[in-house]
């Protein structure tokens, strides 16, 4: 299937886990890719990975809270693929500790990539979706912003920044053909996240089911069809994509933990 054919999406945070398996389902669907991420290594071996596979792909090293950064990639992108089509703001960052134990650091980084990296890329892309009159967005939040989940406040409280920025974005450009929208993942298998919620190894804490630990890939289906024609009437909307893990009162609780280990 070919529906993103000729278009062009751009992925923050795209050299690894969910990122990547956004950028591969676009290619895989026709688009060129173009990812961006601070980490250059991983960005090196993601393209190659995605070149490997037959896609057009164009790389950005930059940090998203950083305006030259951000500036610089789209213009590289622009140039060499062509005007952005699709943008997905998936680049994060989390500290996993009681908020009374944050440092202004802390709030201040996490802010700056989760909320201010959003931000930053869609307030210089949209303008020319709104001047072609076509576009679409997702951005990448979390159920952590619609519950409590684990000891992590400033990213929950960023991720709900997102939806909101979503939601009032979404409506303000929707009449100029332009969609965006917004995923909130639950427990995800990637690396960074298994080792610091501390289950253990990746391939340990990959139970793939309902109420269990959910693929990159999972993420990435929803994105597409988000970033389709399919979703061509959605708008504004924050779509929790988590297995069900969301629905327990805390997935902090005692008998979540239980299930985790069964």
């Amino acid at each position: 299937m070919n529906r993103f054919a000729g278009k062009t999406a751009l992925i923050t945070g795209g050299a690894s886990g969910i990122g990547l398996a956004v950028a591969t389902r676009f290619a895989d669907e026709g688009a060129a890719v173009a990812i961006v991420d601070i980490d250059t290594d991983a960005l090196e071996q993601a393209a190659k990975q995605l070149v490997g596979n037959g896609a057009s792909v164009h790389t950005a090293a930059g940090d998203v809270s950083d305006v030259a950064d951000v500036e610089a990639a789209i213009a590289s992108t622009t140039e060499t693929l062509g005007p952005i089509d699709i943008l997905v703001n998936n680049a994060g960052v989390f500290v996993l500790k009681p908020y009374v134990d944050h440092t202004d650091g802390d709030w201040r980084r996490i802010l700056d990539i989760n909320l201010d990296g959003t931000h930053n890329f869609l307030s210089r892309v949209l303008p020319g979706m709104i001047e072609r009159g076509n576009g679409a967005v997702i951005n990448i939040s979390s159920v952590a912003a619609l519950h409590y989940t684990v000891p992590h406040a400033a990213y929950a409280a960023s991720k709900a920044a997102v939806i909101a920025l979503t939601r009032d974005i979404g409506f303000e450009v929707a009449h100029h053909g332009v969609r965006v929208n917004c995923v909130a993942p639950g427990l995800i298998a990637v690396e960074k996240t298994v080792a610091r919620l501390e289950h253990g190894t990746l391939e340990a804490s990959t139970d793939f089911r309902p109420m269990g630990w959910g693929r990159p890939e999972d993420i990435a289906g929803v994105v597409s069809f988000l970033a389709s024609d399919d979703a061509r009437f959605v708008v504004g909307v924050t779509i929790p994509v988590s297995g069900g893990t969301d629905l327990l009162v805390s997935m902090a609780a005692d008998d979540y933990r239980a299930l985790m280990k069964a």
